[in-house]
């Protein structure tokens, strides 16, 4: 199964706007901008979402700095930027929580706030089940 058979299979947009739901009136960043990130944001709708910034290593070069028309920041910048909910868009989202938690967050203003997985469950997850069968 490739991203986008996940997204349509996983119901994506539907996802996409409970957590608009949700999250109304809240600041989100956005962690990742792979091929993943552009799969969802290119083909859904993520306008109920009010995204503040995407976050990906790509950006630690200024000339590198657009993804879609969001303001693009590193991810060491997610320690100190004004908003209330990281969403990861990358397709482990277990490694990345860990990289958050353990080297990016620690000990920065935004170390207590929530992290969670764009789409549930996460493609990574899918996977690793599928191989268990």
């Amino acid at each position: 199964m490739n991203f986008k058979e996940y997204l349509i299979t996983y119901k994506a947009q539907d996802k996409i706007n409970k957590l608009a739901k949700r999250y109304k009136n809240k600041r989100i960043a956005i962690y990742g901008a792979g091929q993943f990130a552009h799969a969802i944001f290119e083909n859904y709708d993520l306008s109920g979402l009010n995204i503040v910034a995407v976050a990906d290593l790509r950006f630690e070069d200024i000339s590198q700095r657009q993804f879609l028309g969001y303001n693009c920041i590193t991810p060491k910048e997610l320690g100190h930027i004004n908003c209330d909910l990281i969403l990861v868009a990358n397709f482990d989202y277990s490694q990345f929580l860990t990289i958050l938690d353990d080297h990016i967050l620690y000990l920065t203003p935004n170390q207590n706030i929530e992290v969670r997985p764009l789409i549930r469950p996460t493609f990574r997850d899918l996977f690793l089940n599928k191989g268990r069968d």
